[in-house]
């Protein structure tokens, strides 16, 4: 199911049989003009969703805002028009959107920021866990990080669940190797120095140092070093990372950063239907 379905779905969901609430109190044959409008200052994220939603409830939207811009309070992001009823019903689910987008993009905007004051290089990247998927991932992107993967197919991520039932760090990048293409990368998951280099040196692409102490992150970045395998490899770093910690991670040399926080618990942006009515 693709993005353009599921917000269809979910604004069937939201409707039901219909809006009891509208069609008790609005004229079927209204017609409405209406802004969407931010009511605080943010990443422009969702539109192009929004949009699409509306002109599927027979609306007629015009995008002012671009994805990716910085919005005020204030700032227009949709112009819409036509039959109230269906302005109505469409509303809610289409501002959700924006809204949640917004949230994600602007927190994910923030990060970059942070980062890259200590370590211009460092990329920000998300996890798997989101609310919408694919939409919760684009917004990161529309702020400035990286998804990682978009799908499981994407990208081989060796998690510790993995590791307890094959046992080991090698036996886990063999089978791995053996099962996909070259175009694929692996990435491994582990929480030692030890097993570090032992990733490095059975042919891990991403070596993910997860809830490692920072103790255990300078420890396995030196022995990398010394043992020549450092530029062979990418280092993640995962694990409870937030805004307030993002620099601390970002200081070491590591390639990315990733943050559960952008998509589980991102603080939504304020946005608003503004009706154009003839006083």
């Amino acid at each position: 199911m693709g993005w353009r379905e599921i917000i269809t779905e979910i604004m069937r969901e939201d409707i039901g049989f219909r809006d009891i609430t509208t069609a008790a109190l609005i004229p079927k044959n209204l017609e409405l003009r209406a802004e969407v409008v931010a009511m605080e200052d943010g990443i422009c994220a969702g539109v192009e969703e929004a949009a699409h939603l509306l002109k599927q409830n027979s609306l007629s939207v015009k995008e002012i805002m671009r994805e990716g811009a910085e919005m005020h309070e204030g700032d227009v992001l949709l112009e819409v028009s036509g039959n109230s009823r269906r302005l109505f019903e469409a509303e809610r689910t289409a501002l959700n959107i924006i809204q949640r987008m917004s949230g994600i993009a602007t927190m994910t905007n923030q990060a970059v920021k942070l980062a890259r004051e200590v370590n211009p290089k460092v990329k920000i990247t998300c996890t798997r866990k989101t609310v919408l998927g694919y939409l919760d991932k684009k917004a990161v992107q529309i702020g400035g990080g990286d998804p990682e993967r978009w799908r499981l197919d994407d990208e081989i991520i060796i998690k510790r669940n993995h590791l307890r039932v094959v046992g080991s760090v090698e036996e886990c990048l063999r089978r791995a190797r053996e099962h996909v293409s070259f175009t694929k990368k692996i990435c491994i998951e582990v929480k030692t120095a030890a097993d570090v280099l032992e990733a490095a040196r059975n042919g891990a692409d991403v070596i993910m140092f997860d809830n490692m102490p920072f103790s255990e992150i300078e420890k396995s970045l030196e022995l990398l070093k010394e043992q020549g395998l450092r530029e062979k490899v990418l280092v993640e770093v995962a694990g409870g990372i937030t805004l307030e910690k993002v620099k601390e991670y970002a200081k070491y040399d590591v390639d990315y950063i990733s943050m559960g926080c952008l998509t589980h618990s991102p603080k939504a942006i304020d946005v608003n239907l503004r009706l154009l009515l003839r006083e």
